[in-house]
């Protein structure tokens, strides 16, 4: 069966439901997927099968589940359900009889829920939503819950060399955003609630990347094709380092996270830094990509001090103005600007996870295909594009500070 799933995926259309009340998984085995109708949800469906765990996976989605081009599996094993994960009514039904819920969901990271005006939104769903789910997953002897964390829940801003996960967590008014405050304390409580009939554990990712990811990839294509991309942000001499993970080793590692809370030999309530095993330049590791895309890298150096005030100024005209997502958030711009690395040696040694290496490649391959279409549909349309008139504006900031500083 294993041979034939790639085909299948071509032939099978999603098998989307709507909750009527009553359960609607009868077997005793099968897996509840939160927010999993995107890039990540679909690389752990295809990790399993492809690890040869075919068990029924339902996933728990308010949007319609997405098409990957690079991504397949047998969607007669997926049924979606396009409802909001926090409803009581939707975990009375899919939580019967489940054996594993992987957590995915969150939101504030991209997007409109990074405004300031979303924050008891965000605050709402990553954390009060995971509380409830934990708690739901008690009452229905729910055995393991594994939780898509992020790097977010100790970075801030600071820099980071090979860190392990005995880090202690930063202060609140440390987190540069809600989405890390918020992360945070829901891998916190997610590792306190793990004992032996509720086993837990927590993976914290680096930029989740792959061909069609909207977070990455995407972002960057589309910041390549308005010239986004001309500019290095630097506050160091040199460019700074740090980890990725790609989708499919991300997909590989909640799979491993899944099989070893199976294993009574090994750890739970415990997090882990989750990558590719790599330590990337951040500019230039994005070379071959921008090149795919018919474009020139980057070698104009700007300085994060001119830089900063403009992205702070920017985000807030995107976020209370225009309602839109700003093209760098204040977190992004710090992650950039600073060296963070990460060890993945407790993940290596609990739950036997081997990164198979970097998929920049299968990214390049994919956008070089669609590069034409992908350049034309984001050609500004005014006569400066995005990339002229950051400079104008960091000029005349520079301008103005020079002209303060003079009297």
């Amino acid at each position: 069966m294993l041979e034939n799933y790639r085909e299948c995926v071509l032939n099978i259309r999603p098998n989307v439901i709507n909750i009527s009340g009553d359960s609607i998984m009868n077997q005793r085995d099968h897996y509840v997927i939160t927010g999993g109708a995107g890039f990540l949800g679909s690389q752990l469906i295809a990790a399993l099968q492809k690890n040869g765990d075919m068990t029924q996976c339902v996933v728990i989605d308010p949007s319609p589940p997405r098409h990957y081009d690079n991504i397949q599996f047998d969607r007669a094993f997926v049924t979606y359900v396009q409802e909001k994960f926090q409803e009581d009514h939707v975990l009375d039904s899919v939580l019967p009889n489940a054996s594993t819920v992987f957590h995915l969901c969150s939101i504030g990271h991209t997007g409109k829920y990074g405004a300031r005006r979303y924050q008891d939104e965000v605050y709402k769903i990553n954390v009060k939503g995971t509380e409830k789910l934990i708690s739901k997953c008690r009452k229905y002897k729910v055995p393991r819950f594994i939780y898509s964390s992020s790097i977010a829940v100790v970075f801030v801003g600071k820099p980071l060399f090979d860190v392990t996960e005995e880090m202690p967590y930063p202060e609140d008014h440390e987190f540069l955003d809600i989405y890390s405050k918020t992360k945070a304390e829901a891998e916190k409580c997610i590792i306190s609630q793990s004992c032996p009939e509720f086993k837990t554990t927590c993976l914290r990712f680096r930029a989740i990347y792959g061909p069609q990811d909207s977070v990455v990839a995407e972002k960057v294509v589309n910041m390549v094709g308005m010239n986004f991309f001309r500019m290095k942000i630097c506050r160091e001499s040199e460019e700074t380092s740090s980890n990725m993970s790609s989708g499919r080793n991300c997909g590989l590692a909640l799979h491993l996270a899944n099989q070893a809370l199976m294993d009574e030999r090994k750890p739970h309530g415990k997090a882990y830094f989750i990558h590719d095993g790599e330590e990337i330049q951040q500019y230039a590791v994005w070379t071959p990509l921008i090149k795919a895309l018919g474009k020139q890298p980057p070698t104009f150096r700007c300085p994060y001090f001119l830089v900063s005030p403009f992205i702070a100024l920017i985000s807030f005209f995107c976020h209370e103005i225009l309602k839109i997502s700003p093209p760098m958030t204040r977190f992004e711009l710090e992650v950039l600007v600073t060296t963070n690395t990460y060890s993945i040696e407790a993940a290596k040694r609990d739950l036997d996870y081997r990164p198979t290496g970097n998929h920049f490649q299968e990214a390049v391959d994919y956008y070089r295909v669609d590069s034409k279409d992908k350049i034309e549909a984001h050609q500004p349309t005014a006569y400066l594009d995005y990339d002229d008139l950051i400079f104008i504006l960091i000029l005349l900031l520079w301008t103005v500070s020079l002209l303060w500083s003079s009297h």
